[in-house]
């Protein structure tokens, strides 16, 4: 398809071949690609569809067909805002799709436009959408994935440990070894860097920067080798035990944040920033374990079994890549400390507007002292940075491939969860598990989602037998305006509770703990391949360790109130 003029009859010709079940694997595997990796082909693609259903059913009266123009974004304004009225929800769906998919809102629109043609059409873009779907999602085991390919098979693919989530003036030593921002870090792979700075996302949530020049060898999730020179790592509760080899040391994390640096002739420094490191030196087969706490440091010489205390330099070292939080810019969130995660729109200040969010970084403040940062390595499959009639920022989701995901998470046996939202008047999401707003990857999970008619879902996945449990349900959420959604559950009291802008929708039993490690997902279901992406925007989430008493919660709920206009 290198001829432009000919794109179109040909992508029409593939089409007609998949949905007619006619194509081969190969012919699929190609439109799989190229829906995949083109915008425009892909709306290409929805136009066909639209035509096709247009010549095989037609609108019964004029006022039909002036109707369902605008409801597949015709005559639309380039740049014209989020409307604030539902009459105007059509160009609520053309600005969310304006930069991302569109083929999940032209699809929805048809359906809406179209109910005499709905079957026929929502068949054809069921399977459009399982040709289209892309691959290489992070699955939930941190040190396995697998993937589908569009004939139904599985194929495990190389053992992936982490990602590259940062660079600073990076000179490889060997150019065709170079690693990119989202780069997968596989078993066994080495960094051999000559300069600068790559910060490591590994999927058992430790964060590793490395400062060139340096030898780092990925030998497990939870485990590396360091050759040379200095690395920065930061090891939440998930992943304790986190380990570092050098020539003269074995320094495991035990919960902290430490530095080491090993020089030319091997030698060691272990420099604790936070926390507690047990370590020994290598040269001895039974050498006595040793601790090092906050702001202290040890040295391990190669001519010595011994190790010596030495003074700590945390200045030496680059602790991480991420922008400088200014906490005077922080929104007033109340009750902090109890804080697990934060994410706030507002504070994507290293995003343009228009521009593709890959990481959402999460705010750090009070007991949230660790970042946990929302990423998407696939900038294609990114939300994308938006403003409202109002000129609130707020990441735009595209209902059919966007989503973040956290790396693990611990979570507690208390957890209130609160979302900013407006959703889009449509939905491309199947009628089980609806639009996911937010979801704890492993079983048993929390799920908060969006139904098809837009009202609000919390509740556990706690598989086998006990299927669904602590189910609330909520009021239908308005496409005009932003709504506040604040979602409980405390399995030591034995309640989950639901609330929509400050109003309890309902309250239910908690009969289970959740307290399984896990990734959070944003926007979409922890399988990359169940169709439950959320088609919106949100404005803000925060997830606490803690269930709120009254007057807790009505300070939480005079925060939102006052940053949103919530009546």
């Amino acid at each position: 398809m290198n001829n432009t003029e000919d794109e179109p009859l040909a992508l029409e010709a593939m089409l007609l071949s998949a949905l007619s079940g006619e194509a081969s694997a190969q012919e699929l595997d190609l439109l799989h690609t190229l829906l995949s990796e083109s915008e425009d082909l892909r709306l290409q693609a929805s136009k066909f569809l639209y035509d096709d259903a247009l010549l095989k059913y037609h609108s019964k009266t004029e006022r039909e067909r002036k109707d369902f123009a605008p409801k597949v974004g015709e005559g639309r304004e380039a740049d014209a805002p989020l409307s604030t009225l539902a009459s105007r929800s059509r160009r609520f769906g053309s600005s969310i799709n304006r930069h991302g998919l569109a083929v999940a809102a032209i699809a929805m629109s048809l359906l809406l436009g179209l109910a005499g043609y709905t079957f026929t059409l929502k068949t054809k873009l069921d399977r459009l959408y399982e040709l289209a779907l892309v691959e290489g999602a992070d699955g939930p085991s941190p040190n396995h994935w697998r993937s589908r390919r569009p004939n139904g098979r599985s194929q495990v693919e190389p053992l992936v440990l982490g990602r590259v989530a940062g660079l600073n003036n990076a000179v490889w030593k060997n150019e065709a070894a170079r690693l990119a921002f989202g780069d997968r870090i596989e078993l066994g792979q080495k960094l051999e860097l000559e300069s600068g700075v790559v910060e490591l996302l590994l999927s058992s949530g430790a964060k590793v920067t490395i400062e060139g020049p340096a030898e780092f060898e990925a030998t497990s999730a939870l485990e590396a080798n360091v050759g040379l020179g200095k690395i920065a790592a930061a090891a939440p509760r998930v992943a304790r035990g986190y380990t570092i080899l050098t020539p003269t040391a074995e320094l495991v994390d035990i919960g902290t944040q430490f530095g080491v640096l090993v020089d030319e002739q091997g030698d060691s420094e272990l420099h604790v920033f936070d926390g507690d490191v047990v370590a020994r030196s290598r040269n001895a087969p039974s050498t006595q374990l040793m601790h090092a706490r906050e702001n202290e440091a040890m040295r391990f010489n190669a001519a010595s079994a011994t190790p010596e205390r030495i003074e700590a330099r945390q200045a030496d070292f680059v602790r991480q890549l991420r922008p400088a939080q200014v906490d005077t810019d922080v929104p007033a969130l109340p009750l902090a400390d109890s804080l697990s995660i934060w994410y706030a729109s507002d504070m994507c200040t290293e995003f343009a507007v228009d521009e593709r969010v890959t990481v959402w970084r999460d705010i750090l403040k009070s007991g949230n002292d660790f970042a946990d940062d929302a990423w998407q390595f696939d900038e294609n499959r990114a939300p994308t940075l938006m403003k409202d009639d109002a000129g609130r920022p707020a990441l735009r989701f595209d209902g059919w491939s966007s989503y973040l995901a956290t790396s693990p998470v611990q979570p507690q046996p208390q957890q209130t969860m609160c979302i900013v939202c407006l959703p889009a008047p449509n939905s491309y999401a199947n009628d089980l598990q609806g639009q996911m707003l937010l979801k704890y990857g492993d079983v048993p999970s929390i799920e908060l989602s969006l139904i098809d008619d837009r009202t609000i879902r919390g509740w556990v996945w706690a598989a086998g037998d006990r299927g669904n449990i602590a189910v609330n349900r909520g009021s239908q959420l308005a496409t005009d305006a932003p709504s506040v959604i604040i979602y409980e559950y405390d399995s030591e009291a034995n309640v989950s509770s639901l609330w929509v802008n400050g109003e309890l929708q309902s309250t239910t039993d908690a009969p289970i703990a959740v307290l399984q490690p896990g990734r959070k997902f944003i926007g979409a279901h922890s399988d990359a391949h169940v169709r439950a992406k959320f088609f919106g925007a949100l404005y803000e989430v925060a997830v606490f360790d803690k269930c709120f008493e009254a007057e807790e919660m009505e300070s939480l709920w005079g925060y939102f109130t006052d940053r949103y206009d919530v009546p």
